[in-house]
């Protein structure tokens, strides 16, 4: 089966950036002892400029994802807690209130033989391997800097179907 990496877009320029959130809590590399000391509900602000564009996926402070995608995600894989991010606008002429959710994906260490990682930690060649993935359809790479989601096709086809904004899918090699 093919996976794909999920992330936020590199074509997005202007992704919405949030106010009020903690760094230290809502971190870029949250693990799952730092997401139970999350509130179920977060209050956070952005400017609600023209300009400033509202995606489905975020990567800063950390991973979030759209009420919509996070709808997506629970369907194919029923271990992903979510934390929720309600977003409201500090311009009072912006009418968009999106609800993100901060999610804690399952964790498979599936790397292949052939996955280079350099000495800092950081993946230069990933090679996932498949007797490893099991029947997984989402789930997280552990034990590296980067943050990376891992999906099936049919995870990837469906997110594609639905027409996401700002959301990536790159293949990745598996043997």
């Amino acid at each position: 089966m093919k996976y794909f990496e999920l992330t936020q877009s590199r074509k997005v320029e202007n992704p919405i950036e949030l106010m009020g959130l903690d760094p230290e809590e809502y971190c870029y590399d949250m693990k799952w002892e730092q997401f139970e000391q999350l509130e179920k509900l977060k209050v956070a602000y952005f400017t609600g400029r023209e300009f400033e564009e509202i995606c489905d996926i975020l990567t800063a402070p950390t991973f979030l994802v759209s009420d919509g995608m996070k709808k997506l995600l629970s369907l194919y894989e029923k271990e992903i807690a979510f934390k929720g991010v309600q977003v409201f606008p500090t311009e009072k002429e912006s009418r968009q209130y999106p609800q993100y959710w901060v999610p804690c994906f399952p964790e498979v260490n599936c790397f292949h033989k052939n996955t280079v990682v350099n000495e800092l930690g950081m993946i230069e060649k990933l090679v996932l391997d498949q007797n490893k993935i099991g029947k997984r359809q989402i789930f997280r790479l552990p034990d590296i800097l980067q943050y990376k989601v891992i999906v099936s096709m049919p995870v990837a086809e469906s997110i594609l179907r639905r027409r996401f904004y700002g959301v990536e899918l790159k293949e990745t090699e598996v043997e």
